[in-house]
């Protein structure tokens, strides 16, 4: 009576195979990054993931039965030969995501989440830039729905047409297929909610694994995608448990610990601030912090006469994640960012603003589309005044890239604009040579081969040197005299497989009447803004979470977040430790904060990750509930 029924756990089968088959392929492109996984960790990793597995191949099942349901109700249409055609849609949709996954996780060393919803602003540069930083793979994956169309159709034409064929329509099976489709429903609902549990699945329940590398695998990346962009505005904290006394102690205790911020002398300084966000730079693969080859002279010339740290680590690997941190000098939600989120109706006092309340003029330069994830808008939000992206540009020197003009083009432009703004001013400039790393074939390539890397260190020479032209620049117009030039990755690149190393960035400022300062310890995106006001002789917040770079004594911190696991740098000590679970990772940090080695957990380590949770655990409430800037009342005791 219910032949239909038998469909959909056939539809439910292929594509559980399409994603178990994908996450192998994955697991064989990051061989390297998995590679202290043994082969019981894989399977049980794989084991574990088959609950996300599941929960994709329903949704998707569950929209192709559904469709199929309704062709054969309302235009006679066959039943198993629509859903047929609808599986293999589905099938090409698995291989896609897992593609652009598998893609985007070699980028940022995490899954693809909430950045699929740029498809349908950015498409054709996504597109083209996967072409040309990734052709092998592409084709591979399109080459890929051969074998599954005819997987499909084999399994389609064995294991239902025969059945259908059989199936006698009489009035007594007319309800058949409506008790099909609410049977379907309420298994593909329930596997797609993880079970019967009360608790909706959610990408952050691989973490319970309990190994950070684990969950990885764990994880389906299609799932994650579209988890993400299904929910884009409403995002919840990692956090379901209320803060505690304990949690505030410890944060009072952690910052009673930092000597105060001060003005740096005198009256308030009306030096203009630029700020650079240099896209896509990994200081991973950068001479002053450890690496082997000088792929940006000039940057690393530019350090002896800067104010900067051992390392610096970025508040997240998007854009608006590294502006937030920066400019903010707050944590972003974690492994999200507060763009295009509910969050971003919450009111920010942020550099920008605090800026604008002093006279300042500003201004927003990418040579992208200037709302490519929502960069332009989210700037102007957290205070800029205007917002320029390439339909702004004029004649240029050289071609585009897949995402917009290459940087000496957009340094110009910027420079043009600066021209004509009221001093004091605040500039922002988010470069982009380094976006997609194809370069103009006039450009000199210092670097040979063939590999992703080469063409990752050439695109950084490039803009290394773009960076030169700009600073040379900015001195003949007499702007580098009355200027603080600060320069950031704004999230990293290619990086390599250890956690820290994926958020290490480069950092310098360039300040009139301030002396060049190593700091001696590792920085974050936080410690940026605090650290420019005190340069400007203006207060900082107290609702700011960094430390500026200007201070002598104190006990410094660097954190970041990277699929649940929390990182934790105090001194030449790394601690790394799970949201959610108790396990902790204690690493000695070398010469070069890239060499990191193992290293037993004492009891005075344990503290320090105490402190992290705690300080995580109330930044992210206050975060999502929109009252940051009561953050100074919780460390005076105010607010418990």
């Amino acid at each position: 009576m219910f032949h239909q029924l038998r469909a959909f756990p056939l539809v439910l089968f292929i594509l559980l195979s399409v994603s178990l088959l994908e996450k192998v392929i994955f697991l064989l492109y990051h061989a390297e990054q998995f590679r202290e996984l043994s082969t019981i960790d894989t399977f049980q990793a794989l084991a574990w993931g088959l609950k996300f597995d599941l929960a994709i191949g329903a949704a998707l099942g569950l929209i192709a039965y559904f469709t199929a349901y309704l062709g054969s109700r309302l235009l006679r249409l066959k039943f198993l030969t629509v859903l047929r055609y609808l599986t293999f849609i589905a099938i090409s949709v698995l291989v896609m995501l897992h593609g652009a996954d598998m893609l985007y996780f070699d980028e940022a060393g995490r899954h693809l989440g909430y950045e699929l919803k740029e498809s349908f602003n950015s498409g054709a540069a996504l597109a083209v830039a996967a072409m040309g930083s990734y052709i092998v793979p592409v084709l591979l994956q399109f080459l890929l729905l051969i074998p599954l169309y005819l997987f499909n159709s084999k399994l389609f034409d064995i294991c239902v047409a025969r059945s259908e064929k059989r199936a006698v329509i009489n009035p007594a099976r007319m309800l058949g297929p409506e008790v099909s489709l609410i049977l379907t429903f309420i298994a593909a609902i329930t596997l797609v909610r993880g079970g019967f549990s009360s608790v909706p699945l959610e990408p952050l329940h691989a973490q319970e694994i309990g190994n950070s590398r684990q969950a990885s695998l764990a994880l389906n990346g299609a799932y994650n995608a579209i988890f993400s962009s299904v929910t884009p505005y409403s995002i919840n904290s990692a956090f379901s448990a209320p803060l505690t006394s304990s949690d505030i102690t410890l944060v009072r205790n952690l910052y009673q610990r930092q000597d105060p911020i001060t003005p740096n002398g005198g009256s308030p300084k009306p030096y203009n601030v630029i700020i650079v966000f240099l896209e896509s730079w990994s200081g991973a693969y950068m001479a002053p912090y450890g690496y082997g080859k000088r792929t940006t002279p000039f940057f690393d010339q530019l350090l002896e006469i800067s104010v900067t740290a051992r390392a610096m680590l970025a508040g997240g690997h998007r854009t608006t994640e590294g502006m937030f941190a920066t400019l903010c000098s707050w944590q972003n939600p974690l492994g999200k960012t507060v763009a295009q989120t509910q969050l971003q109706n919450y009111d920010y006092h942020c550099l920008p603003g605090i800026l604008a309340d002093r006279g300042y003029s500003s201004a927003f330069f990418q040579s992208t589309l200037k709302n490519t994830s929502g960069t332009g808008a989210f700037a102007q939000l957290l205070g800029y005044h205007e917002s320029y992206g390439k339909k702004d540009f004029g004649i240029t020197r050289y071609p585009t890239n897949s995402w917009g003009y290459h940087d000496p083009d957009l340094y110009d432009f910027s420079l043009t604009k600066m021209r004509d703004m009221t001093q004091p001013f605040l500039i922002g400039i988010n470069t982009n040579s380094t976006h997609d790393r194809s370069l103009p074939n006039s450009v000199e390539r210092p670097f040979s081969g063939d590999g992703r890397l080469t063409n990752y260190f050439n695109a950084l020479h490039f803009s290394d040197h773009a960076l030169e032209e700009f600073v040379a620049n900015l001195e003949k117009e007499g702007l580098l005299e009355n200027s603080i030039l600060v320069l950031v990755g704004d999230h990293a690149g290619v990086t390599p497989s250890f956690p820290m190393a994926k958020y290490m960035v480069p950092f310098a400022i360039l300040a009139p009447d301030t002396q060049a300062i190593n700091s001696n310890h590792i920085a974050s995106q936080r410690d940026i803004a605090p650290t420019v006001l005190q340069m400007l002789g203006l207060p900082v917040p107290k609702h700011f979470t960094g430390i500026s770079l200007l201070k002598s004594n104190g006990e410094s911190f660097a954190d970041y977040y990277h699929q649940g696991l929390l990182g934790w740098v105090v001194g030449n000590k790394l601690y790394q430790t799970p949201i959610k679970g108790k396990r902790l990772d204690c690493f000695l940090l070398g010469k070069s904060p890239l060499e990191t080695e193992p290293s037993d957990c004492e009891e005075k380590d344990r503290a320090h990750s105490r402190d992290a949770i705690a300080f995580t655990h109330l930044s992210q409430s206050l975060l999502f509930n929109g009252k940051i800037e009561q953050f100074p009342l919780f460390l005076e005791g105010q607010l418990q």
